[in-house]
């Protein structure tokens, strides 16, 4: 039997269109699974975090730490596989200089972290860089065991292996940091903090200088260079740590640190400059083993017929009777540059985003909180050097303090969580008594102002019948803010006052200070100062120490000076200010006692007080010993002095005008300040 033809035709296109109508369902179904899918992967590459920390060496894990343990949204990306890798390859030979001193006779846990120079911060001082060697100088690859573990113990939010190849910025309202990794992921903020360390090196424009190794991959098995001739290109601890190496077995080596001078780090105070325990070749070049030190400027390098290298050079000689300039070339087996490293990849920046950086284009210029020319990007780590070249911000020892700075102001900017402080009272001579004895005993076991020593300072704001203590800010943000510029304020720093003396040799400082002069302290010492609204008043400090505490435990390391003398000092110049106590403190410096010692002067003309050869203080007992705070460029030469004022001294002055120094324009960073400053006030 066959089926009606129209029957069946109509059947079948029923049939045909149920299944076109289930086909379409189903496409359609597919699509949009494939279309939500394609959404959840692009949600899933495209992340928001209130703030990203762009690196996980020292500093990145450093406020990664504070903001966990204040339970805010972050993330740290990080492009290598584990924390620290900078310091997997470097230093290329292994030792830190960076010291890990154990012992130190006292037990407050911040007094010890002054010569712990590898422990970050914690709350509670339970994960210590002295539990993971006992080399005084200790190896990278324990600095490496101890951030990984620092990053595990506290579960620190860290991305790895996502590297950055791009930063922009959103052009809507929110202006979120946009960060675009190599695989093309997202990642927005509204905080951006540059933790990326040392990006690239920093190479001389020198014709042919691609033909010299670089510090960051030369090959270092000592063999490779028996009985050749080495140059080093470089002047720091980098180029005189190739030397070391090299020493026993290279024939010769010159170390080449062009027009300029080998700053000694135990002479400038300045952990970056020649540290002694690379040294090694001055030791040999003085004590004539051949190796050299030379004041030529490489101008050409040239690779000859045979192999060697060809090294043209010139020297400048204005010491001579007739100055002039000296020029020449010789033959050498290897060159190795080690000119330093750059903290700022201007590839890394779309043009909106990208900071303003120095004339040498090594670092970002920064605001006095380390704030970059882009608002809302900072800097921390190694690049905090950028605002600080006399002390320790370039180093561990010394950014875990500014990184700390840095989390408070932007808890303070952003969350409303007031900056640290204590309160006092401030109505009867107890109450003065009782501010005294807390600052003293802060001086003597803080661990920030002493590694910062004139960068951060504690701030005491005086009000009526009160006072508050603010802690570790940096002394250029204090004296702009109104919040302190517009007060009464007291600025406590730590500092050094070898600018003071003419001699240019710290190692010849081992005599006490002048008591009468208290402005001739050579070593660290407190000074404090009281602005009144944004104008400096006067200033005093006290004697350094021995052991660099002033309070009651420190007092057998100073058997014949008064140990009071120190907080009474202290106490007067804050009574001079508030008038809250009657009676003047004695200020007495020595016992004078037999049991305890004390100061015999000698007759008049004692012969012994000529020609002596120790350094002179340049103050006079009339002359203002402590003045306000300067922020003028500095002098790059190998005695500080000041180019926009006038030295301590005429032989300074006269040394800073005729010795081709070259004085830090300070244009970019006024600029900036001023920018910043405005920034704050809206």
């Amino acid at each position: 039997m066959h089926a009606h033809p129209l029957r069946g035709g109509r059947q079948a296109a029923q049939l045909g269109g149920l299944v076109e109508e289930i086909t379409k369902r189903r496409l359609l179904s597919l699509c949009c699974c494939d279309l939500y899918n394609l959404t959840l992967q692009r949600r899933k590459y495209m992340s928001y975090h209130d703030t990203i920390i762009l690196g996980a060496g020292p500093a990145g894990l450093q406020m990664g730490y504070f903001m966990e343990q204040a339970g805010r949204d972050y993330k740290i990306l990080n492009a290598s596989a584990t924390v620290g890798s900078f310091f997997q390859h470097f230093p290329r030979h292994g030792t830190l200089i960076s010291f890990n001193k154990r012992y130190n006779w006292f037990t407050e846990p911040d007094f010890n972290l002054r010569y712990d120079w590898n422990s970050l911060i914690t709350h509670d001082s339970s994960h210590l860089f002295t539990n993971y060697s006992e080399d005084i100088f200790p190896r990278n690859t324990d600095l490496v065991r101890y951030l990984s573990d620092f990053a595990n113990k506290f579960s620190l939010k860290i991305q790895h292996n996502t590297k950055i190849k791009l930063i922009s910025r959103q052009t809507d309202d929110q202006r979120h940091f946009v960060l675009t990794d190599t695989m093309g992921n997202e990642y927005r903020c509204a905080r951006l903090l540059l933790a990326t360390g040392a990006l690239k090196p920093s190479i001389p424009d020198i014709e042919g200088i691609e033909l010299a190794e670089g510090y960051e991959n030369h090959d270092i098995t000592p063999e490779r260079y028996k009985n050749k001739r080495v140059i080093v290109l470089g002047g720091g601890n980098s180029a005189f740590e190739i030397a070391n190496h090299l020493a026993g077995h290279a024939a010769i080596i010159f170390i080449m640190i062009g027009n300029r001078l080998i700053k000694h780090a135990w002479n400038t105070h300045f952990v970056g400059d020649l540290r002694s325990v690379n040294d090694t070749v001055l030791d040999m070049f003085q004590l004539k083993a051949l190796h050299a030190v030379t004041g030529s400027t490489m101008t050409k390098l040239e690779r000859q017929d045979d192999g060697s290298l060809r090294v043209d050079y010139e020297e400048e000689a204005p010491h001579w009777h007739t100055p002039g300039t000296v020029s020449g070339w010789f033959e050498v087996d290897h060159v190795i540059r080690a000119t330093g490293f750059k903290y700022v990849d201007p590839e890394l920046f779309a043009p909106e985003t990208s900071p303003a950086v120095d004339a040498k284009e090594k670092y970002p210029v920064l605001s006095p909180i380390w704030e970059t020319s882009v608002p809302d990007m900072y800097v921390i780590g190694t690049a905090m050097a950028a605002r600080d070249r006399k002390a320790a911000s370039g180093f561990i020892h010394g950014f875990r303090y500014n990184v700390r700075t840095l989390f408070h102001y932007l808890e303070t900017r952003h969350h409303n969580i007031p900056l640290p402080t204590d309160k006092f009272a401030l109505q009867t001579a107890d109450d003065l008594r009782n501010v005294s004895t807390h600052l003293i005993n802060r001086f003597s076991t803080t661990s920030a102002l002493y590694q910062l020593f004139g960068v951060l300072c504690d701030v005491l704001v005086l009000e009526e019948g009160r006072a508050e203590l603010f802690y570790e800010l940096p002394v250029e943000y204090v004296l702009t803010q109104s919040e302190f510029a517009n007060k009464k304020i007291i600025i406590f720093t730590l500092e050094f006052g070898h600018h003071h003396y003419s001699h240019p040799n710290a190692v010849d400082f081992v005599r006490r200070n002048d008591p009468e002069r208290p402005g001739c302290v050579s070593f660290l010492h407190p000074v404090f100062r009281y602005y009144d609204n944004g104008a400096f008043i006067k200033g005093r400090n006290v004697r350094s120490a021995s052991v660099l505490r002033w309070d009651q435990p420190a007092e057998i390391f100073e058997m014949d000076e008064v140990n009071n003398k120190p907080r009474n000092v202290l106490s007067n110049f804050i009574n001079e200010i508030t008038q809250v106590a009657t009676e003047t403190l004695s200020e007495q410096h020595f016992y004078n006692t037999e049991e305890r010692g004390g100061f015999k002067p000698w007759p008049a003309n004692d012969p012994r007080a000529r020609n002596h050869c120790m350094p002179q203080c340049q103050l006079s007992v009339k002359d203002v010993q402590v003045t306000a705070i300067d922020f003028s460029p500095v002098c790059k030469h190998s005695m500080t002095a000041t180019c926009a004022s006038a030295p301590a001294s005429q032989q300074m002055q006269d040394k800073c005008a005729t010795s081709n120094c070259q004085c830090d324009a300070p244009n970019k960073r006024a600029g900036l300040v001023d920018w910043w400053m405005q920034s704050q006030s809206k």
